[in-house]
């Protein structure tokens, strides 16, 4: 029984980072650059392009950080409402 616990919080523990990735920098057609908290459908889809890490981002503020460096070459910013 031991061992079915601790290979349950093996693969849990494993499998957790995995889903950590919520934050997604994205740029639509026309060249606006926003932050999604789900990762888009493919580009010829829905017309948003992942930037940066295409896994996403943990947070918020680090795909902002991404959208707003000089690298970026993002026409305008959508913020969220």
């Amino acid at each position: 029984m031991k061992r079915y616990v601790v290979a349950c919080i093996l693969l849990v523990a494993m499998a957790t980072p995995a889903f950590a990735a919520e934050h997604y920098a994205v740029e639509d057609t026309v060249g606006n650059c926003s932050v999604v908290d789900t990762k888009p459908s493919p580009t010829d889809i829905s017309g948003l392009k992942i930037l940066g890490d295409k896994s996403g981002f943990n947070s918020s503020v680090a795909a902002e950080k991404l959208l707003k460096s000089d690298s970026s070459q993002c026409k305008g910013m959508i913020e969220k409402g």
